[in-house]
């Protein structure tokens, strides 16, 4: 990322100048903002400080400097891989010997189809009710999505009440994923990123959690919950952002959030999802929120992954 270059005119000194089309073109955007009055009042709006800056630098008014845009990924904390630890924990799509990487390889796939043909990025990973694997598809779905070579994958723990994904990467969290929703922490402080390993796992950041929160489903309905959410799409420029969010059975936190993501990854518990839960769970979280895969989860995986 960086600035838009604009296009070469003659230079003088150390200023750019652009080219008299675009200079007239971008002038005349600047008048139709400004819409100046003959005589200004009180009731007049006023360029915000974005147009005046913008009307300077076309006009070579003073030494002008536009707002830079920061990249924050390549700054964040990185993380080590412990391929042992992955394993014990049923990341299969890590090491890869488990044939079942396969299946996540295919919802992988399946997934970036969906999201590049509608636009979206961002994915609640959820399931009926707990004890689904909702945890263990997340983390083994970000792995395998990181594999893409210039594709971003942010893989938060939002189910805020029981946070497991820290458990199952090995990785202690930076501190409670609450404060950063609040605006308490920054993006740079709160996410971290996997680092080199043999393994092939690229692209991937994690936001972790290592506190309970109280009233987990007012945070996720909170406006300065979303602005933050806005504020790591522009600072990590993610592909792809997951949420674990909680069972949408046990509490209102998935409808809480629903305004939040584009998108639902259901897992489903054989054996331990009723067909009416799974319509119920569906009927929760509204018809207008798309249901891009339902997840069956074998019995075996549920009771090894101990989580979600």
């Amino acid at each position: 990322m960086g600035q838009a270059q604009m296009k070469d005119g003659n230079t003088r000194g150390s200023r750019r100048r652009l080219a008299p089309e675009a200079r007239t073109e971008m002038l005349d955007r600047i008048a139709a903002l400004e819409a100046p009055a003959t005589q200004p009042d009180a009731t007049t709006p006023q360029p915000d400080p974005a147009t005046r800056a913008l009307r300077a630098a076309v006009l070579g008014e003073g030494e002008v400097r536009l707002p830079q845009l920061h990249d924050l990924w390549g700054n964040l904390r990185r993380i080590p891989v412990n391929e042992a630890l992955l394993e014990a924990n049923l990341v299969i799509t890590a090491s890869r010997r488990d044939p079942a990487h396969a299946a996540f390889d295919l919802l992988r796939t399946r997934l970036l189809q969906a999201l590049d043909e509608h636009g979206w990025k961002r994915v609640a990973i959820t399931s009926p009710t707990r004890g689904c694997g909702k945890t263990f598809t997340a983390a083994n779905l970000a792995v395998a999505l990181s594999r893409y070579e210039n594709r971003r994958t942010v893989l938060l723990d939002l189910d805020l009440r029981a946070p497991g994904l820290a458990q199952v990467l090995g990785t202690p969290a930076p501190g409670p994923i609450a404060e950063w929703l609040r605006g308490g922490t920054s993006t740079g402080t709160q996410l971290q990123r996997v680092g080199q390993n043999p393994l092939g796992i690229g692209g991937l950041a994690v936001g972790l959690n290592d506190h309970a929160e109280t009233y987990p489903a007012e945070l996720l309905q909170d406006p300065k919950a979303a602005a933050v959410l806005d504020q790591l799409q522009e600072e990590l420029s993610p592909d792809a952002v997951l949420f674990d969010l909680p069972p949408a059975l046990n509490h209102d936190d998935v409808t809480a959030f629903r305004d939040r993501y584009d998108c639902v990854l259901m897992v489903v518990g054989s054996g331990r999802n009723s067909a009416d839960q799974v319509r119920e769970a569906v009927r929760r979280i509204g018809e207008d929120k798309p249901i891009i895969g339902m997840i069956l989860n074998r019995a075996e995986e549920e009771r090894a992954s101990g989580t979600g």
